[in-house]
C-alpha cells in the first residue's frame, strides 16, 4: 500500500501560461502580489530565508494572510535555512502560519550522510492557481554575505606574492595566480537566477506534490526515506486521505497554450527525475544546448550525453560560475573543462555577480528551470523541483538571455590558456574533484555517477 502512494512523474499539461522570471526583482514582486490576493491557502517552499529586505516582506505578506484567515503553510530547510528560522519562524508561528522545518540542524556537527538530504526547492502557489518556480530563495538579490567571505579569501590568495612555477608546456611562469585580476572587486551586481510564473493545469501537479512533502515531514522535522519509521503509517494515512482529496479536487481549465511539465528529484521512485530530462533532450539535440548551472559537476552520463552531442555536431555553450563561492566546487569544476574544452565545447564564466541559475534550452524548444544543480548534491541527495517547458517562443527567450549574458558579463574560457594555467593549480583542481568522487564512492553511489 506504501508504494502506491509514492508520486508517479508527472505529464506532459497542455494549456497553460508561462513567464520567465530574471532575478528576484522580477519575482518577488509578483510572489508578493499573489500571497496578498490569496482567498484559501498559501504554499511556500525555500531553501534559504534571509533575515534582509526581502525575507521580511514575504515574513509580512505571510503574517497578513494568516490575519485574513488564509491557510499559511512554509516548508523551510533546516540546513539552509537557519537564518530563518531565528529571524522569522517565532513571528509566523505566533501568526498562525503552520511550519516544518525540513531535517533542522543541531547543537552539535553529526557526521551523518542524511545531513546531506536537504530540501533545496523553491516553490510559492497560492490557491492552486498560480505557482512560482525556480531557483530563487527568499533573499535579497544584492544580499552577498554568505559568499564574500569566499572572495575575500581568493583575493587574499591572489593577491599575495606567488612564487615561479613550471606551466603545463614546460616553461616557466613569472606569477602563479590563484584566480584572475578581473574577480577581485567587490563591487558585485545582483545574483545571475531565474524562475517562472505558471498558471493552468500543471500548478494543480505542483499542488499535489507539494502535498506529498508537507506530510513526509515528521515531528521534529524528522524525514525518512524508508516506510520504516513509526511515525510513517501515520503519515501515510494522512496521506491517503489527502489523495481522495485530491481526486474529488476540480481539474484546472486550460488557460492558455503551452506545454508544461513537472519534474522534481526525491529519494523514492523519481530519484533520477531531473537528470533523465536533461540526458533525453541533450541526446535528441540537433542544433544548439545552451546550459547554465550554478554547480556544475554533472556525472559520466551527462559528461558523455554532452560530448556526443558536440560531436554530431551540436553547439554547446556552457555558462558557468566565475566567481569563487565554494572554493572546493570551483576548482572541482575546472578540472572538467579539459575534455569539453577538446570536443569543441563553448565554457564562458559569468563575472558581473555570482551565478546561481539551474537552466537550459536546446534546439531552441524545449527548456527547463528550476532549483536541481547538476552536482552530486541535487542529483543523489537533495529534493528538488524543476519545471521543462515545451515552447519555442518561451526557450527562445530564456535563449537569448543567456546569450546575452554570455556576450555582456562572461569571460570565455580558452584550452590553451587553460592547459598553461600552473602546475600548482592544475594539480589543486585534480584534487579537488577526485575527493569528490571519492565522496561518492563512499556514499555509496559510485556506479551513478
Amino acid at each position: 500500500m506504501a508504494l502506491n502512494l509514492l508520486p508517479a512523474p508527472a505529464p506532459e499539461r497542455d494549456g497553460n501560461v508561462v513567464e520567465l522570471l530574471i532575478g528576484g526583482a522580477q519575482l518577488f514582486p509578483k510572489a508578493l502580489k499573489a500571497i496578498e490576493g490569496a482567498q484559501s491557502e498559501v504554499r511556500i517552499e525555500t531553501y534559504i530565508f534571509a533575515n534582509d529586505p526581502a525575507g521580511e516582506a514575504f515574513h509580512a505578506a505571510m503574517c497578513k494572510a494568516a490575519e485574513r484567515g488564509v491557510k499559511v503553510c512554509l516548508v523551510l530547510d533546516g540546513f539552509g535555512g537557519q537564518e530563518g528560522v531565528k529571524a522569522w519562524v517565532p513571528g509566523l508561528l505566533a501568526q498562525g502560519v503552520e511550519v516544518r522545518v525540513f531535517r533542522p540542524e543541531g547543537f552539535l556537527f553529526q557526521p551523518n550522510p542524511r545531513r546531506l538530504r536537504r530540501m533545496h526547492r523553491k516553490i510559492i502557489a497560492v490557491d492552486n492557481q498560480i505557482a512560482f518556480v525556480g531557483g530563487i530563495n527568499l533573499i535579497d538579490d544584492m544580499n552577498h554575505t554568505g559568499e564574500l567571505g569566499e572572495l575575500q579569501r581568493a583575493t587574499e590568495r591572489a593577491q599575495r606574492k606567488k612564487t615561479r612555477s613550471w606551466g603545463a608546456s614546460g616553461g616557466m611562469r613569472a606569477e602563479a595566480m590563484t584566480v584572475n585580476k578581473d574577480l577581485l572587486d567587490q563591487d558585485l551586481g545582483p545574483r545571475y537566477d531565474f524562475a517562472v510564473q505558471l498558471q493552468g493545469p500543471v500548478v494543480q501537479d505542483i499542488w499535489h506534490n507539494m502535498d506529498w512533502l508537507w506530510l513526509q515531514i515528521g515531528p521534529g522535522g524528522q524525514v525518512t526515506d524508508t516506510f520504516r519509521s513509526n511515525w510513517w503509517k501515520e503519515r501515510s494515512r494522512q496521506l491517503q486521505h489527502t489523495l481522495i482529496n485530491q481526486r474529488g479536487m476540480t481539474k484546472p481549465k486550460p488557460v492558455g497554450s503551452v506545454k508544461v511539465q513537472l519534474a522534481v528529484r526525491d529519494n523514492f521512485r523519481l530519484q533520477r527525475r531531473i537528470e533523465r530530462a536533461y540526458l533525453q533532450a541533450i541526446g535528441k539535440a540537433q542544433r544548439s544546448v545552451v546550459l547554465s548551472n550554478a554547480y556544475f559537476l554533472p556525472g559520466n552520463k551527462l559528461r558523455k550525453a554532452l560530448l556526443a552531442a558536440r560531436g554530431r555536431g551540436v553547439h554547446v555553450q556552457l555558462l558557468l560560475q566565475g566567481r569563487v563561492e565554494y572554493r572546493f566546487q570551483h576548482y572541482a569544476t575546472q578540472s572538467l573543462y579539459s575534455s569539453l574544452l577538446k570536443a569543441g565545447v563553448d565554457i564562458y564564466e559569468y563575472l558581473p555577480s555570482f551565478l546561481h541559475a539551474k537552466v537550459a534550452v536546446v534546439d531552441g524548444q524545449w527548456a527547463t528551470v528550476g532549483s536541481s544543480n547538476l552536482d552530486p548534491l541535487s542529483c543523489l541527495f537533495a529534493r528538488e523541483a524543476n519545471v521543462i517547458v515545451y515552447n519555442r517562443e518561451f526557450a527562445q527567450q530564456l535563449q537569448t538571455e543567456l546569450l546575452r549574458a554570455i556576450e555582456k558579463g562572461s569571460r570565455p574560457i580558452q584550452a590553451e590558456a587553460h592547459a598553461q594555467r600552473p602546475l600548482t593549480e592544475r594539480v589543486f583542481s585534480w584534487v579537488c574533484y577526485k575527493l569528490m568522487l571519492l565522496a561518492v564512492f563512499l556514499g555509496g553511489f559510485g556506479s551513478r555517477y
